[in-house]
């Protein structure tokens, strides 16, 4: 069986890979935790500087680093 994934559906399972949480991602690029859900569920668009910005977070793994501030 073969899967074929949209570009969305790529950086999504990417994002949740790296344990980024939708809310994380939100506040970051400045949309709401909604917006993004619609977004990757290639229902609504971003801008293309916002689309830019969750891109490049995700690719550079940021949300990858977990504090230890136990």
């Amino acid at each position: 069986m073969q899967f074929e994934f949209s570009v969305r559906q790529g950086y999504q399972l990417l994002r949740k890979q790296q344990k980024i949480k939708l809310k994380e991602l939100a506040s970051i690029i400045g949309v709401s935790i909604p917006m993004l859900s619609m977004y990757e569920n290639e229902v609504v668009n971003l801008h293309k500087e916002k689309e830019k910005q969750y891109r490049d977070y995700i690719i550079s793994g940021v949300g990858n680093e977990e504090s230890d501030s136990l």
